[in-house]
């Protein structure tokens, strides 16, 4: 059998890269997240591939549309994807009804889903996690009035390990309109888990147009992810309506800068800036101790280096 071409190697990439996951793939996710290719490739070049290649079919199998790695059962992936995808449309309308109080703040800019239910690949303890943005010298103030009805009604993951409540929302990342350059956060050079995070954020809302200005600034992930554009909002998810809570004044933002660094736990202040895990500042907030890229990474390339 000859050497793989370019084309193929980039989409057994991709299908390794979603198996860590356990999530098939059907040709156009295939295109549209095709992994580290030379160059964008058309629609009608990845059809024919996986048409025709022989090196492929001996390393995939394919199930009502969808691709995964031959070892796997594409029919299981499936039917667990439907069930996410049931689990996941139920959350979006959670979600929705969250988002009236999201959009009436004046200093928050824009919202968007991430992680799992970015993916509509859920289950019933998974959190609804997002990324926010917010207008500069406002993050802190932002996250204490987003946090707080949750926090009081036990909406909060740590509220759902303990099983008071379902469907927890997780309010992790903040950046300011300041602080949408993201490429300082990556582990190495090849983030993967990075790039698709940022092309895979489904907005909810966007007032000032923030989403643009991420992807523009962060186009060092078109080169790992050239077929994936920006995702728009869509009706479904937009707010229909909210009230307009004038609750914010910029005198009071140390304030409230102080009362959660405060509450911060021991664990987050000594990870605090000391590299992309938990990152604190007035124009970025994340809180990811349990980040799992390096993991996921090896996961990656044990499967890629096993099966290819």
């Amino acid at each position: 059998m000859s050497e793989p071409t370019d084309l193929e190697l980039s989409i057994f990439r991709t299908i390794c890269w979603f198996s860590v996951f356990s999530l098939p793939l059907s040709r156009f996710d295939i295109w549209k997240w095709l992994l580290r290719p030379a160059r964008a490739y058309d629609m009608s070049e990845v059809d024919v591939v996986l048409d025709r290649s022989d090196w492929l079919r001996s390393r995939l199998t394919t199930h009502q549309g969808f691709w995964m790695l031959k070892q796997v059962s594409v029919q299981t992936s499936t039917q667990n994807q439907h069930r996410a995808f049931l689990d996941a449309t139920r959350k979006f309308r959670t979600l929705r009804r969250a988002s009236r109080f999201f959009a009436s703040l004046p200093s928050v800019q824009s919202v968007a889903v991430a992680n799992t239910l970015a993916w509509w690949h859920t289950g019933p303890e998974s959190d609804i996690d997002l990324y926010i943005i917010t207008k500069p010298k406002s993050i802190w103030s932002s996250r204490f009035f987003l946090v707080l009805p949750f926090l009081i009604s036990g909406h909060r993951p740590h509220d759902v390990h303990h099983g008071l409540s379902q469907d927890p929302f997780c309010f992790s990342f903040f950046s300011t309109t300041n602080g949408l350059q993201l490429e300082d956060l990556q582990w190495n050079e090849k983030d993967y888990y990075l790039a698709y995070w940022i092309k895979s954020l489904v907005p909810i809302f966007d007032r000032s147009d923030s989403f643009s200005q991420l992807h523009t600034l962060n186009k060092w992930s078109d080169v790992l992810l050239p077929n994936a554009r920006q995702r728009r909002i869509h009706p479904f998810h937009r707010p229909d309506w909210h009230l307009y809570l004038p609750i914010q004044w910029s005198v009071f933002e140390p304030m409230f800068r102080w009362i959660q660094r405060y509450r911060f736990p021991e664990g987050l202040r000594a990870l605090a800036n000391k590299d992309s895990r938990v990152v604190i500042s007035d124009d970025r907030l994340k809180f990811h101790e349990n980040d799992r890229r390096q993991e996921f990474m090896q996961r990656f390339q044990d499967v890629y280096d096993r099966t290819i």
